[in-house]
């Protein structure tokens, strides 16, 4: 009995003794202490996480109070911004009146101008003073004369250079397309669906559509490359050149000089292509620009180029279409 200890359970029917072993005791004793000891940890854990979720609220307040701060900042923003736009149009408004009173001020002084006698001698004579006024005024139409006649040089010149130009840079549609496709810059490539960078535009149209080119020049490339399938590379002059992609077929080959508007290949499917489509790039010098700028030129708003495509050194083609026009028209005259 010595290993052993006993335990008395009494009830209205008597009293009931069971001896349990020592090993039995240190066991329970053990357990007990096991769950008390989980019951401690397990209490000390949940304040932990109820002192956590507390700084938790805490910062998700202060984030929606930093949030709704930041709205006013933009709402103030805002208003200064509309206040600013007030303020800017209220000067535009100021500056036309300005413009105005300044316009009718300067018309007022060349009246004085004129009365207190600059121009005609007032102490001449009648006769005198209406022969100066004659001699001015014959000075005067001589002067207008010349200024409309160059005025008129000038538009020639100006209408020459816009034809050349619209002759020798690419510009107008290369075939009759159904719509843009894909555009230029930036896109999920419809085969590999990765963010690439791409260099024309797509133009889908019917299998064998013909393309005709945009501008006079030299084929310098006709065959296939890589994904471009059958690819041509025409150069023109002021370093631009003009690019098609997926062709079914050439009209023209390597070598060939080609005009504005002639056929040149055909509409296909090749290389890596999801169907029939015209892929089209325009280069110049080592950049490449985004077509859709150069097809919808025309002789109205050609003068419009050097907004439109800022990446073109236009003064500098200018001037060389200035110059061969006056070389054409010395030869002429000889």
């Amino acid at each position: 009995m010595k290993n052993r200890f006993i335990i008395t359970i009494s009830d209205i029917h008597g009293s009931k003794q069971y001896s349990v072993h020592e090993i039995i005791k240190k066991i329970i004793f053990f357990s007990v202490l096991t769950f008390i000891l989980i019951g401690v940890g397990t209490f000390f854990y949940i304040k932990f996480l109820n002192s956590k979720v507390d700084t938790l609220r805490v910062e998700t307040n202060l984030f929606k109070e930093k949030v709704i701060t930041l709205k006013k900042d933009a709402q103030a923003l805002k208003d200064e911004n509309a206040q600013l736009n007030v303020l800017k149009q209220q000067l535009v408004a100021l500056i036309e009146e300005n413009t105005d009173k300044l316009h009718s001020m300067n018309t007022q002084l060349r009246e004085v101008e004129e009365i207190i006698g600059i121009g005609p001698d007032i102490n001449a004579s009648f006769d005198t003073r209406l022969e100066q006024a004659k001699k001015h005024q014959k000075d005067e139409e001589k002067i207008i004369v010349k200024n409309i006649q160059k005025k008129i040089n000038q538009d020639k010149v100006t209408a020459i250079q816009k034809t050349l130009l619209l002759n020798s840079i690419p510009n107008g549609k290369p075939l009759a397309y159904r719509r843009i496709a894909s555009t230029f810059g930036y896109r999920i490539h419809p085969v590999t669906h990765k963010n690439s960078f791409h260099a024309g535009l797509d133009l889908p149209a019917k299998y064998g559509t013909p393309i005709y080119a945009p501008a006079s020049g030299v084929v310098v490339y006709a065959a296939k490359k890589g994904a471009y399938g059958n690819f041509m590379l025409i150069a023109h002059s002021y370093g631009f050149k003009t690019a098609y992609g997926h062709l079914s077929r050439f009209a023209v080959k390597s070598g060939d000089y080609v005009s504005k508007g002639q056929k040149i290949a055909y509409v296909g499917s090749t290389g890596r292509s999801t169907g029939p489509h015209l892929h089209y790039e325009v280069r110049y010098l080592t950049k490449w620009l985004d077509p859709k700028k150069f097809m919808f030129l025309n002789l109205d708003n050609i003068n419009d180029l050097s907004a439109k495509i800022t990446k073109v050194n236009w003064n500098s083609i200018l001037k060389q279409t200035a110059k061969m026009i006056n070389l054409s028209t010395k030869h002429t005259r000889k």
